[in-house]
């Protein structure tokens, strides 16, 4: 087995630092997980850790979110119920952004927490391509169309955006306009926009947004929408 502070998940790294007994408190018992960010732009995650003592039996608790910057940690505070101490056997489920980052099964033995299963969900893999839409009526305006849209998940928060801009039927209607893109979350609220100009267009073009960063996960995208303006 490894231990649960010397594996790397994603760049993301999980120590627990604490196990603490605070007598008088209806949660006496608390646990401090480290996080640790070592990318290389901020992380967003959540972490639901259900506790299985085997004194007391299995413990739940809601489920924190944060922000982690680049290359810093951040210390989440559990605590439970009923709990007084931690004792070898002990063991913990720990599930991070709902299982779509990773999940991991831990033990506590000598003292310490070990990897008894885990599963990390790889972040480079993901296809994006249906998320995206674009307004054929709105192209026809401009005598373009927007094809052979290419979406490259860099990471769990960052992607390249792509398209391709041809004039229709050989004819150039407008040589100056806009090529806007919008992304949502699972709400429909716009968490990123950006857009690039042509002044010269002359019937076809390659449009590269640039390296998207996002304070989301890619998972939490619900659509991409890609439209021209003038």
């Amino acid at each position: 087995m490894e231990l649960l502070k010397d594996k790397l998940f994603n760049g993301i790294s999980f120590e627990i630092i604490k196990e603490e007994y605070k007598e008088g408190y209806s949660s006496p018992f608390k646990l401090l997980l480290r996080v640790t960010n070592f990318n290389d732009h901020k992380k967003k995650i959540k972490v639901k850790l259900d506790y299985i003592s085997v004194k007391y039996g299995l413990k739940k608790v809601w489920a924190p979110q944060e922000f982690i910057p680049d290359n810093t940690f951040f210390d989440f505070d559990f605590s439970y119920e009923e709990i007084t101490h931690a004792y070898d056997g002990d063991r913990i489920e720990l599930e991070v952004n709902e299982g779509k980052f990773a999940t991991l099964r831990l033990i506590r033995e000598r003292g310490q927490w070990w990897i008894v299963e885990s599963k990390e969900r790889s972040t480079y893999k993901r296809n994006l391509k249906s998320k995206i839409e674009h307004f054929e009526a709105i192209e026809e305006q401009f005598g373009i169309t927007l094809q052979n849209f290419s979406v490259k998940v860099e990471d769990e928060n960052s992607l390249d955006l792509f398209c391709e801009v041809l004039s229709l039927d050989g004819k150039v209607e407008k040589s100056s306009f806009t090529i806007e893109a919008a992304i949502y979350d699972s709400d429909n609220d716009i968490v990123y926009h950006t857009s690039l100009h042509s002044s010269d267009f002359k019937g076809f073009e390659v449009y590269h947004f640039g390296t998207i960063r996002l304070d989301i996960t890619v998972d939490e995208i619900s659509k991409i929408r890609v439209y021209p303006i003038q």
